[in-house]
Parts: structure tokens; C-alpha cells; sequence
């Protein structure tokens, strides 16, 4: 598995409807790497799971396109569900976006705006 984000690449998978789509992220060789999936939940908001992201590179590059992906649908919103995100992932979100939390219950979201 490549670290270098150049060598990188997010592409769609899956069904590709209004309310969401899956993304792979794929290194050098074509091999998987990553997974994310994007659903919107209500209004103008979406939710990001990171389903497989083993660094903070594959990561960011998978959050990258989801963004976009949340752009084309007119989402103003994210949201990741930190309790069943792993806290490096969370933590290198925070790092790269100005994110919220919000408490629902006992669950934590954290929540930012699309940048680009």
C-alpha cells in the first residue's frame, strides 16, 4: 500500500444517486486502499463514513472527494459519527478541517463545511 498521495486515486463506486455515493481510493496499482460512503441525511446535509482508512493520507484524500462529491448534490454540511470513527481518523480531520461537535445523546458528530 502507497503512502505518497500523489500515486492516489478516488474514484466512485457503486450506484451514484442524489442523496450519495460510495468512493474507493486506490493506489499506484490499482489496489484498494480506501473506502468512504456519502448519504444525505436531511435539508442540505450529509453523512461521510469512512468505512476503510488506514492512514491519515487515504483518509484526507477520501474526505477530499467526498467533499466534492457533497458539493455536486448541493450539500452545505458534513458529518462523521466520531463514535464509530477511529480517533486517529477523527483527530486528522480536525487538523485539516474547522470542524463542530455536536452531542446527540451519547454519540459525538463531528461536523464541518465542504471546502473548495
Amino acid at each position: 500500500m502507497s503512502a505518497d498521495p500523489g500515486s492516489l486515486r478516488v474514484r466512485p463506486s457503486g450506484p451514484q444517486t442524489l442523496d450519495g455515493t460510495g468512493l474507493v481510493a486506490l493506489d499506484a496499482v490499482g489496489t484498494i486502499v480506501g473506502r468512504a460512503t456519502l448519504s444525505r441525511m436531511y435539508g442540505a446535509r450529509g453523512e461521510l463514513r469512512l468505512e476503510l482508512a488506514p492512514t491519515g493520507i487515504i483518509a484526507l484524500a477520501l474526505i477530499e472527494a467526498t467533499e466534492r462529491a457533497a458539493r455536486e448534490r448541493g450539500l452545505v454540511a458534513l458529518e462523521l459519527d466520531a463514535s464509530v470513527t477511529g480517533d486517529r481518523l477523527v483527530a486528522d480531520l480536525r487538523r485539516a478541517r474547522a470542524t463542530r461537535d455536536e452531542h446527540r445523546g451519547t454519540d459525538l458528530h463531528v461536523t464541518w463545511t465542504p471546502t473548495g
